[in-house]
């Protein structure tokens, strides 16, 4: 199982351009599910996979 729980990225922390891509994120996969992650540009998708350290 992969469980991820509050993830947050933020750019800019603590200045006026601040930006929050992901903002307090959770979801798990079972060891038979296919996870797939999509979405428009600025979205956050990278942000997500550079949270887990791909």
């Amino acid at each position: 199982m992969f469980e991820l729980e509050n993830i947050s990225v933020v750019y800019n922390k603590d200045t006026p351009e601040e930006v929050k891509a992901l903002d307090s994120v959770n979801f798990t996969v079972a060891p038979s599910e296919f996870l797939a992650i999509t979405g428009p540009s600025g979205s956050g998708k990278s942000p997500c996979f550079r949270s887990w350290g791909y």
